[in-house]
């Protein structure tokens, strides 16, 4: 039979499956499926699958019958067990499914046990995507959940006949839940079990080498970032893949695993400086493939102007100091933000009769600088200065030039004697 994939992401989905209590009857004594009807994996109420799959309950069923009969043929008579074998398919199961998912041997016990009281299911422990790297119980812990059930069932009042014995049970229905979920079908499943029940090593899984690659491998995205996708191409294995982003710009959408050519989708935020690059990781069993998020910087025009009025209107890199009061003029020149300007902030440094340091902050786009011609032909000099704007708009975006930096030039004072 098909196995039923249901997709389960995260910590979210683990919940919601567990949140939803599914009513048990209560004509009857809630000890085994035979007396209760468990949902179907995925049902509401219970977290039955995630990526790593567990078969339909008829075909582990069938596996236990076939189990019946192969410890019949080597001359075992039934036996008192409490546990029949519908019971043992749905709890071994059950606890088998909560152990690779994360749990420990006394929560899945715990957790199973509960059930089997006809509490609702509990949340797995965690949520295993690759069967190629899910943790499963040791014999020894299985056996002891087969004990602590049967003295669940004897304590229940309840009775059953076999010829597999509790240590058998534990060991090879989870024997045979570890080939389901591990990629093999359901005869190739029994075969594998069966064949260790006649005392021959235990053959390896069904899984294959898995490979996927990213198409296209590399997404180029505008300044004002959007929505994007990419397709997960599977080349080898049945195996399912992972998500991760490793830009804190590029945010995941679900789902954030999937298989063979599903889309990983992501949100990429506005960029509000230069260009950037980001990656996102794509796991699966055995690797990883990798593709590149780039994004354009913000587009704009920015540049200020320096102006002596005394001598001319046009832009210049040298205003001469010949006054008491001598004025250069700076003005800013700002176009392309994503928003309207909320402010210039501007800081102004040199070294002239000491160090100073000037700055001014508001709506304007000019910042007029005023100095005084030097006292005496001593203080006549050519001073260097530093000219810092910062623009913000209103939405916070800002840029900052300098000058003498890029495609801005260098800018000086002269200084004259006073008249």
């Amino acid at each position: 039979m098909r196995l039923r994939k249901l997709l389960i992401i995260g910590a979210v989905l683990v919940a919601a499956s567990c949140s939803k209590n599914q009513e048990s009857p209560t004509s009857v004594i809630p000890t085994a499926p035979s007396a209760i009807t468990l949902p179907e994996p995925g049902a509401a109420g219970v977290s039955h699958t995630t990526v790593v799959n567990y078969p339909q309950r008829n075909d582990t069923l069938d596996f236990r019958a076939q189990l019946e009969s192969k410890y019949a043929s080597k001359g075992r008579t039934p036996a008192q067990t409490y546990v029949d074998q519908d019971g043992e398919v749905a709890w071994i199961q059950e606890y088998h499914r909560y152990r690779v998912n994360g749990c420990d041997h006394d929560t899945a016990t715990r957790n199973a046990l509960a059930q089997v009281d006809g509490a609702a299911p509990p949340q797995v422990c965690a949520v295993r995507y690759f069967p190629e790297t899910a943790i499963y119980p040791s014999r020894e812990d299985s056996v002891d959940f087969r004990r602590q059930l049967g003295s669940k069932y004897q304590a229940m009042g309840r009775s059953a006949q076999s010829a597999v014995d509790a240590e058998g049970a534990g060991i090879w229905i989870s024997e045979y839940l570890r080939y389901r979920t591990s990629g093999c079908d359901h005869a190739s499943a029994v075969q594998k079990t069966l064949t260790q029940v006649d005392g021959a090593p235990a053959p390896a899984t069904c899984l294959v080498t898995c490979g996927y690659y990213v198409s296209p491998a590399t997404v180029s995205t505008p300044s004002g970032g959007g929505a994007f996708s990419v397709e997960l191409v599977r080349t080898s294995g049945t195996c399912e893949w992972l998500a991760v982003s490793e830009a804190p710009w590029v945010a995941l959408t679900a789902p954030i695993a999937g298989g063979d050519r599903s889309r990983v989708s992501f949100l990429v935020a506005p960029n509000s400086g230069g260009s950037r690059s980001g990656t996102v990781r794509v796991n699966y069993p055995g690797g990883a493939v990798f593709f590149e998020v780039r994004q354009n910087g913000l587009s704009y025009n920015l540049g200020f102007q320096f102006f002596d009025p005394a001598v001319s209107s046009n832009p210049t890199t040298e205003c001469q100091i010949k006054t008491t009061s001598s004025v250069c003029t700076l003005t800013a020149v700002a176009t392309g933000l994503p928003a309207s300007i909320a402010s210039y902030d501007w800081q102004v440094d040199y070294t002239y009769g000491g160090t100073k340091s000037r700055t001014q902050s508001g709506a304007l786009p000019t910042y007029l600088l005023t100095e005084s011609c030097a006292s005496s032909s001593s203080g006549a000099a050519v001073v260097a200065i530093s000219v810092k704007p910062t623009v913000t708009d209103t939405l916070g975006n800002t840029a900052t030039l300098y000058s003498g930096q890029g495609s801005q030039p260098a800018l000086q004072l002269k200084t004259s004697p006073c008249p």
